[in-house]
């Protein structure tokens, strides 16, 4: 029995690039690394679930000057923080309201569904000389084959020429093209933000049900539902977010 249970632990995990991960990551590791190679993307793979991601440094990254070209890397966040800092700071609340636009999309509707679309938009990226260049930025979610619910998220960069063009949901299977209009998507009920502020006041959550005349099971539910809405790992993450997104004002 030991060891029928090593080999398939040898079948179920596999090593890619000396990080040990599922074969159902590994999988969309290589589907990322392909994008990479083919394209000379910046591929990122999010795992949502654990809160790590697979970078696969095509060689425009070379653009923006960051000398990783044809590298992989983990790193324990689903924020490319380095990829961050080459955004216009214009841009950075647009795009971050938009996926989760394009997030809040993906949940509203059935399993399936979801996912013959992603998200296309344009964003300011500063290259190595200073200058802001147009850059093409895709998203794709996928479930997991043992798990329900949004489980990876993979994002893909490529440099662009002309202006910005919006940001567009687009359907693989039919070609089918529309604007992506955050007001469509409710990102935060005004329940929810009520409650958001008042936990950046620093309430607790039975002081919340009191001053609103609600239970604390209730409040504790609001909170889950700002964190899963909001793609954050607590309260505190998910109200700093929000602010800085304009969500509270």
């Amino acid at each position: 029995m030991v060891e029928i249970n090593e080999k398939l632990n040898k079948i179920y995990l596999q090593r890619i690039d000396g990080t040990c991960v599922h074969e159902e990551e590994t999988r969309l590791c290589i589907i990322a690394k392909s994008y990479a190679m083919c394209e000379n993307s910046i591929a990122v793979l999010s795992n949502m679930r654990t809160n790590t991601s697979h970078i696969f440094w095509g060689r425009t990254c070379e653009i923006l000057g960051i000398d990783k070209a044809n590298t992989h890397e983990t790193i324990d966040s689903v924020w490319e923080d380095e990829m961050y800092g080459c955004v216009h700071p214009d841009d950075l609340e647009r795009i971050n309201l938009q996926e989760l636009a394009y997030f809040r999309m993906v949940l509203s509707v059935s399993v399936r569904e979801p996912f013959a679309w992603h998200l296309e938009h344009h964003i300011r990226m500063r290259d190595k000389s200073g200058e802001y260049r147009i850059w093409r930025h895709r998203i794709f979610y996928f479930t997991s084959d043992s798990r329900r619910g949004i489980n990876y998220a993979l994002c893909l960069y490529n440099i662009k020429s002309g202006e910005d063009e919006g940001a567009y949901l687009i359907n693989t299977m039919t070609g089918e093209k529309k604007a992506l209009m955050i007001d469509d998507y409710n990102i935060l009920t005004d329940r929810e933000k009520t409650i958001l502020k008042m936990i950046g006041e620093g309430k607790s959550s039975m002081t919340i049900a009191g001053m609103l005349g609600i239970s604390k099971h209730t409040v504790d539910r609001h909170r889950q539902n700002i964190i899963g809405k909001l793609q954050s790992n607590n309260t505190t993450e998910a109200y700093n977010k929000a602010k800085r997104l304009g969500l509270l004002d």
